[in-house]
């Protein structure tokens, strides 16, 4: 009887997505329009689906993703000569639980290598940052700032927020650091994530 009753379950339960639906991240669609010759000199997006793909707040420099339990991962990232940076990250988990190991390790790395430099260029200092935020079921805002000769080189800015089986993941390079003003779309895409079959 207890066995027919779990696999009652197991079979009503939603399976974990393994793709994530065309357009579903807000700047998608924009980063699907081609551009011009002149425009794509200037400006570009990139769109990838690798499952392997190293989070965009990548604390420990990792070339490949280090968290297990990955079912689907879309990336898009922007670029400009301005010059900018920015990225927008979704990543679904075969569990909520898998997406909660992920996220506290990302918490750990901002703290273990929060000051890892870059061997290729002994001269900068990499300083990571972590903050609250409220996004989703939990968030970490992160980011760094290098430092060049002792003076400030650049800034970068992020939010991870986990809801149910997703992490969710944004960036930007403009600005002083303030991941307070990046989890707008970090909410709305926690509440957008639960229209998808088993996330939440």
């Amino acid at each position: 009887m207890i066995g027919l009753t779990l696999s009652l379950l197991l079979a009503l339960s939603p399976a974990a997505v393994t793709e994530i639906p065309k357009n579903f991240l807000f700047t998608e669609r924009a980063a699907r329009v081609p551009l011009s010759q002149d425009d794509a000199a200037e400006q570009g997006y990139k769109i990838s689906d690798r499952l392997t793909a190293p989070f965009e707040l990548n604390p420990c420099r990792h070339r490949r993703a280090v968290d297990r339990g990955r079912t689907a991962a879309r990336t898009i990232t922007y670029w400009s000569t301005a010059p900018s940076r920015s990225a927008e990250q979704l990543v679904l988990y075969k569990s909520p639980r898998a997406a909660r190991a992920a996220l506290a390790g990302l918490r750990a790395e901002a703290g273990r290598c929060a000051r890892k430099g870059d061997p290729s260029v002994p001269t900068l200092e990499i300083q990571w940052r972590t903050t609250k935020v409220k996004a989703g079921d939990e968030a970490l805002g992160m980011g760094y700032r290098t430092r060049q000769a002792g003076n400030v080189d650049r800034t970068i800015t992020g939010v991870v927020a986990r809801r149910g089986s997703a992490l969710i993941v944004y960036r930007t390079d403009d600005g002083d650091y303030d991941p307070g003003r990046l989890t707008k779309n970090a909410r709305k895409m926690a509440v957008k994530v639960c229209g998808l079959p088993g996330v939440c």
